[in-house]
């Protein structure tokens, strides 16, 4: 008996060790970066970026374009994604993709239908960029070298994750953050700005990368507003991170903050940050309470103030808080007026914590948003001020 189990286990493991759906590295292109733009003839026009790996390495490169685009139509993405053999040799593998790159023009009329086959794909990770092309093509933003990734959708990915880490210009958005706040009743949803810089038509010529001064270059521009699942309009990268601020995902910043009345600043490097948000409705009305709390130290003074002296800091912090204070308002107030598009979740605060007064807004935030009282308190300690106290202005 025990000799037939060996047998059939044995037999089993000879089964599962199958590779009847291997595929050989030669025949296959890893898609880096894919971009959406509206067809000339059909629907959509899919261009997909594939990388060339012993191009990247410098030590194995032979001098060829490190990447490849290529352009297809048709009338759905999974259509596209399963097509692009007309034009080439190898099969496409998705789940390495870094970018996917919005037109402007499809992301007007509506994206919804596409973001479908992404969220239900299975070779398709959740971890890539979500992007928009600002006036122009998305498949110029894939088709613009530059000289330290070689690669439009490694650069891109890489860019996004420094400006988040470095400045807060970029929120931190995946696919399932995309679609969960989408389906949410009380946030709308936003994705990053990009715009090519220059003549697109010279972003895919190889020099492009060996000049000091590129002709053209992608820069991260601004955030696009998602309602209903069409853009409906931008805001500033000063925006972008106020509303990263009251989410409570700012990581770090530099704060630039007038010294008096004069035209003299001071810089302040945010390095911790913590938001609390304080959710309820009063006489009908939803009320939120913004506490933000920054610590961090100067990294510019043009302030003539000896900092050695005692309590030195105090109206540092205090220019600070009030900057930042007015400039967050600004931004709630701007958004309000122009979109009245809740970016920043306060409708899911107040789900979480007063879910009885949210019910009647569930079907229907944009009014709750519309008439909410919203105050800041922003609280900033100075940590310290550099390597040194004195000033090199004052003598």
């Amino acid at each position: 008996m025990r000799g037939i189990i060996i047998i059939l286990m044995i037999v089993i493991v000879c089964l599962l060790s199958g590779c009847w759906d291997r595929k050989e590295l030669r025949n296959v292109s890893v898609v880096t970066g894919m971009a959406v733009d509206k067809g000339e003839h059909q629907k959509y026009k899919l261009t997909v970026e594939t990388t060339a790996a012993s191009e990247v390495n410098p030590r194995n490169a032979e001098g060829f374009a490190p990447a490849n685009v290529q352009t297809l139509e048709g009338n759905t993405i999974a259509e596209l994604t399963h097509k692009f053999n007309v034009i080439s040799e190898q099969s496409m593998i998705l789940s390495h993709m870094r970018v996917l790159v919005i037109g402007e023009e499809v992301a007007e009329k509506g994206m919804m239908e596409f973001m479908d086959f992404m969220d239900r794909n299975r070779e398709i990770r959740d971890d890539f960029d979500i992007v928009i092309a600002r006036d122009g093509k998305a498949a110029s933003v894939l088709k613009t070298n530059n000289m330290y990734k070689k690669s439009a959708s490694l650069k891109i990915y890489t860019q996004l994750v420094s400006i988040y880490k470095d400045w807060g210009g970029a929120p931190k958005l995946r696919l399932n953050d995309f679609i969960r706040i989408y389906k949410s009743d009380g946030q709308t949803p936003v994705l990053v700005a990009l715009k090519v810089k220059g003549d697109p038509k010279k972003g895919g010529n190889i020099e492009n990368m060996k000049t000091v001064t590129p002709e053209n270059k992608v820069d991260v521009d601004s955030l696009g507003i998602i309602k209903g699942g069409k853009l409906v309009g931008y805001i500033s990268i000063y925006d972008v991170r106020n509303m990263l601020w009251v989410q409570n995902n700012l990581q770090s910043t530099v704060i630039t903050s007038p010294c008096g009345s004069g035209d003299k600043k001071m810089g302040f490097r945010v390095t911790t940050s913590k938001t609390n948000v304080i959710a309820t409705e009063e006489g009908g009305v939803p009320s939120f309470t913004i506490n933000i709390k920054t610590e961090g130290s100067l990294q510019n003074n043009e302030c003539l103030t000896n900092m050695a002296k005692a309590h030195a800091f105090e109206g540092y912090e205090e220019r600070i808080n009030k900057k930042m204070e007015q400039e967050i308002l600004d931004t709630v107030k701007t958004i309000r007026e122009q979109y009245n598009a809740d970016i920043f979740g306060l409708g899911e605060r107040l789900k979480d914590q007063d879910y009885k007064h949210f019910k009647k807004y569930r079907d229907n935030w944009d009014e709750g948003f519309a008439k909410a009282k919203i105050s800041i308190h922003f609280d900033t300690e100075i940590k310290q001020a550099g390597l040194r106290k004195e000033s090199a202005i004052i003598k």
